[in-house]
């Protein structure tokens, strides 16, 4: 079952890269780019439009860049799930917006 509680404010995001590299960065909730990193990985690599992600890290003294098709996880907390939902032709989707984890 999904949580209906709203978001906290701050999520820690640990950023897993093609290759084993990791980046945790803490973001705000309702920052776009929490949203963007979601929507990128649940694309299939193939199909993600090509982006460059630029994230400040180390308290904005360096910055974090990677294209879209290097991400392959993301590891937050507190947890965060997607509502998905089948879209027609059997496909799964994001349809929801973010929820927080599990209960």
């Amino acid at each position: 079952m999904v949580s209906d509680a709203p978001l906290p404010q701050e999520v820690s995001v640990t950023i897993i890269l093609d290759g084993g590299t990791e980046q945790t960065v803490t973001i705000q909730s309702n920052n776009l780019l929490l949203q963007e990193l979601f929507e990128t990985l649940v694309a299939p690599p193939e199909n993600r439009p090509q982006r460059l992600f630029q994230i400040p890290i180390t308290e904005g003294k360096a910055i974090l860049c990677f294209p879209s098709d290097r991400l392959v996880g993301l590891v937050t907390e507190p947890p965060i799930i997607l509502r998905q939902q089948a879209q027609e032709g059997g496909g799964e989707g994001i349809t929801d917006p973010l929820m927080p984890g599990i209960q």
